[in-house]
């Protein structure tokens, strides 16, 4: 039975806006009756942000020969997209579009797993559709509502579904304008988390939610999800293990291996180092001259030190990062501020 849970009555009349003169004469109520009625046989495919027809098939490769093509045209399918709303929505498939990750999703929201275990949802992505992106959850390791919050002319840009996401917007046009900063986050687990290849990324191996804008931590909107309240000194404090890969590009990367926090009184700012005791995170590809690292500690508290091909960063011993074949790299503390967050502890370049 067709499932049209996907369909987005205002996305799909900004995608076809010859529609709306039918609509006010009352030719047609709506463009979902259109497209149940027309626009689905007819092979009209943009229907939602969450959908691409091309990612459809190629990632789900059996659909393709029941797809019709002018060479084909009785295959029992008008497009994927007709494949999914009859069938594929209901049988869970979820490599659907470049924004949304069926992995990452269900791993940033565990709660939800649960729920597609006892079959409430087919998937998470039914999920997504339903409910989540509603409620500010997004599907992939770009932080999403951060980087609407920032950019406000891309946000309005994307309202108008010109563009599906500002994710779209940054893979494609604010990597290379230098006023754009990107936002790429983890989970609370082990997570292997890069940008894109260009611009100014922020990679974060923790898990991030969009806290909105802060007066006491100035421009810092991050949330991280793996901080918990001390009841003694009210402060934040990490519950991590995590093994996290951080990966860089080929544009200016900033490692965020410790941040600032708000502590239970609203004038103070507490500073949180991530990967204290176990856990660490290994860093890869950092360039020397372009990337940099944040941490809490001060220079002086750091002990800095070769291991094979790799630089430890350690505290009193404990491993906080790794960085792959940095060996030869002398890091040095700079008199600069992450464009990202206001001044924590100290920022290190290569």
């Amino acid at each position: 039975m067709a499932n049209y849970d996907i369909f987005d009555e205002k996305y799909y009349l900004a995608q076809y806006p010859w529609l709306k003169p039918a609509i006010d004469a009352g030719i047609i109520k709506s463009g979902r009756e259109h497209f149940e009625k027309f626009g689905q046989a007819a092979g009209l495919t943009k229907i939602s942000r969450y959908f691409d027809e091309d990612t459809y098939l190629a990632q789900n490769q059996d659909i393709a020969p029941f797809v019709r093509t002018a060479n084909n045209p009785n295959r029992p399918f008008a497009t994927g997209l007709d494949h999914f709303i009859q069938f594929g929505y209901e049988e869970g498939r979820t490599r659907v579009s470049p924004e949304y990750d069926e992995v990452f999703y269900l791993k940033r929201h565990s709660e939800i797993t649960p729920f597609v275990q006892n079959g409430t949802f087919k998937s998470g992505f039914q999920h997504f559709i339903k409910f989540g992106n509603k409620e500010g959850r997004y599907g992939t390791s770009f932080l999403e509502p951060r980087y609407l919050s920032d950019n406000p002319d891309v946000a309005a840009v994307v309202a108008t579904g010109t563009l599906k996401t500002g994710r779209e917007h940054y893979l494609k046009f604010g990597q290379f304008e230098s006023n754009r900063l990107g936002f790429f986050t983890g989970t609370n687990g082990n997570d292997i988390v890069t940008g894109f290849t260009a611009g100014k990324n922020q990679i974060i191996g923790l898990q991030v939610a969009f806290a909105g804008p802060n007066p006491t931590m100035g421009i810092n909107k991050n949330k991280y999800d793996s901080l918990k309240l001390d009841e003694v000194l009210r402060i934040p404090f990490m519950t991590t293990n995590e093994f996290d890969t951080l990966i860089g590009t080929a544009g200016s990367d900033y490692f965020v291996l410790g941040d600032a926090a708000p502590n239970n009184r609203l004038s103070f700012i507490s500073r949180v180092s991530f990967y204290e005791g176990t856990g660490e995170a290994r860093i890869v590809n950092f360039e020397k001259g372009k990337d940099f690292l944040q941490l809490v500690e001060s220079l002086d508290q750091l002990t800095i030190t070769s291991s094979g091909a790799d630089l430890l960063i350690q505290n009193s011993g404990d491993t906080l990062a790794r960085i792959q074949g940095g060996s030869n790299l002398t890091l040095q503390s700079i008199p600069m501020i992450n464009p990202f967050n206001p001044p924590v502890g100290i920022t290190l370049l290569g």
